[in-house]
């Protein structure tokens, strides 16, 4: 993450594993309900209905992560430079995969445009394009990634998040810096004022973010940043060691997993992801614990990728059958078939991820690090 490597802290793989796991768990929750609803159904649970959640987790993760590696530099002062290297180290990262996929996004609209043009056969089936919240001037805004102030603005919908981040990464640097001078009933009250935010709008709105974005998703990604900060605090600080250690990573992850199936608040599940992220980080890097696993790790690394592909594999499924057929995706599948293709895609979704990352995401991030230095 850092633009300095004197900086740099080691990675802390469990936590890396984690994000691959979160990106999967959103993958499946956006195929099923957008595209495989009877494969939705047949799983006799909330797991999947509301692994929107998992969202949460990265929000917990940026704060955490950023504060691990960002504490030297802030935790005594923020100065000018140190701020405008830190806000450039955090565009080279979301940025250049970000711009791809709309430019993709943006490529796709403008097929539908000309097959529609020129009459071709079946383009009567499809929507319009540039309708709806995909238009010029909900681009324009996409661009920007100013899109999680609206409520139904997206291109690529998933990038909501990337917005809402965008947008807190400006306060990370303060929020640092607070919390590394603050003692330890500040951060309970704090983390009881994020807590008790999210559970006001889950009680208004029905759910966390499920169906909407704008202000209250902006505020969700804030007060997990902040718990993410507390979270790193606890874990610098040493606090909570018998009851969030590397050796509970496994039974707390359970733990979640059940908290997702069951009818629950979701703001309950973002306490369950608070604990998980302290068990992780505490896991050591050798010693055969399976967060240090290493495919699990690289799904991880490439995690950024599948969560900014995959909708864009949906959509060109939903779109072609709309094309070939006039029939909506979801009518041509039974139970088995739908598993078949969740399998296809997802695994079309990682080989894309993986190329994107390495092509795409690696060097430009890397590249546009080398322009501050």
């Amino acid at each position: 993450m850092a633009s300095q490597p004197a900086f740099r802290q080691p990675e802390l793989v469990a936590l890396t594993s984690l994000r691959g796991i979160a990106a999967i768990f959103v993958l499946s929750h956006h195929f099923m309900l957008v595209l495989l609803e009877k494969l939705a159904r047949f799983i006799p649970s909330h797991l999947f209905i509301k692994s929107y959640l998992w969202v949460d987790l990265f929000f917990l993760l940026s704060g955490f992560v950023l504060a691990y590696v960002y504490q030297s530099r802030f935790a005594n002062g923020i100065a000018g430079k140190t701020y405008r290297n830190f806000m450039w180290a955090r565009f080279a990262r979301v940025y250049p995969v970000h711009i791809l996929m709309l430019s993709l996004f943006v490529a796709f609209e403008l097929l539908q445009w000309w097959l529609l043009a020129v009459h071709s056969p079946g383009s009567e089936h499809l929507e319009t394009p540039f309708t709806g919240s995909e238009t010029p001037l909900t681009l324009a805004s996409n661009l920007l990634l100013l899109q999680t102030l609206h409520w139904t603005s997206y291109w690529n919908q998933p990038a909501w998040s990337i917005s809402a981040e965008w947008l807190v990464y400006f306060t990370v640097p303060w929020l640092i810096h607070r919390f590394y001078h603050q003692g330890g009933i500040v951060m309970v009250a704090a983390a009881a004022g994020v807590f008790i935010t999210l559970a006001s709008i889950e009680h208004h709105f029905g759910n966390l973010g499920l169906e909407f974005a704008g202000w209250p998703s902006l505020l969700r990604c804030f007060g997990e940043c902040i718990l993410g900060v507390i979270a790193f605090q606890c874990y610098h600080r040493g606090y909570w060691k018998k009851i969030a250690s590397g050796d509970w990573a496994l039974p707390v992850l359970l733990f979640n997993f059940l908290l997702l199936a069951l009818p629950l608040p979701g703001f309950l599940s973002v306490a369950g992801f608070f604990w998980l992220v302290l068990c992780a980080a505490r896991i050591p890097q050798s010693g055969g614990y399976w967060l240090t696993w290493p495919p699990l790790v690289y799904l991880g690394r490439i995690s950024f990728a599948v969560y900014m592909v995959h909708w864009l594999v949906m959509d060109i499924l939903r779109v072609g059958s709309l094309y070939f057929t006039g029939i909506p995706f979801r009518q041509h599948l039974g139970l088995l078939d739908e598993v078949g293709v969740f399998a296809a895609a997802t695994l079309l979704s990682l080989c894309l991820a993986a190329v994107l990352y390495h092509c795409v995401e690696q060097p430009l991030r890397n590249w546009l690090l080398r322009r501050r230095e």
